[in-house]
């Protein structure tokens, strides 16, 4: 099994009941030491504190399942106001914000404007045209705008 396979299977559930969600493993490695980078999201966002709890506790579970036979440095963190939303669940949590949308159909206008409401199926769009509804399977991601 691949080793980011095999951190997502220990970890999902732990971070879950903890109300966290992994959005991204990272693994390098110079020589013989490892970096292990987990990013993590929130309905609640990620507070510093939040970061220091959840790092003892997935160090606890990587040890545990002896994951790594060398040394490794874990960080844990949020992944940033700027990564791309591409999920049902990073829309709903980004309600009220303004973002630009870029769509798979390289033929369709990337279009701007505020989150109004997104299940997952359908992002209300409400731009200076007027409320717009678009299918979350035509959303190549989203990017929030500052």
């Amino acid at each position: 099994m691949e080793l980011k396979n095999r951190i997502m299977e220990l970890l999902a559930a732990p971070l879950s009941d903890e109300g966290f969600d992994i959005v991204e493993i990272k693994l390098s490695r110079f020589r013989k030491d490892n970096r292990l980078q987990i990013f993590v999201d929130s309905d609640n966002g990620v507070r510093l504190d939040d970061c220091a709890r959840l790092s003892r506790r997935i160090e606890t579970i990587i040890e545990d399942n002896q994951v790594f036979s060398s040394r490794y440095t874990l960080e844990v963190s949020s992944p940033g106001l700027d990564r791309p939303l591409v999920t049902a669940r990073d829309f709903r949590r980004r309600v009220g914000e303004t973002v630009q949308l870029t769509f798979n159909d390289l033929d369709i206008a990337a279009v701007k404007g505020e989150i109004i409401s997104a299940d997952d199926v359908i992002l209300e769009l409400k731009m200076s045209e007027g409320i717009r509804k678009i299918n979350l399977d035509q959303i190549k991601m989203g990017k929030i705008l500052f």
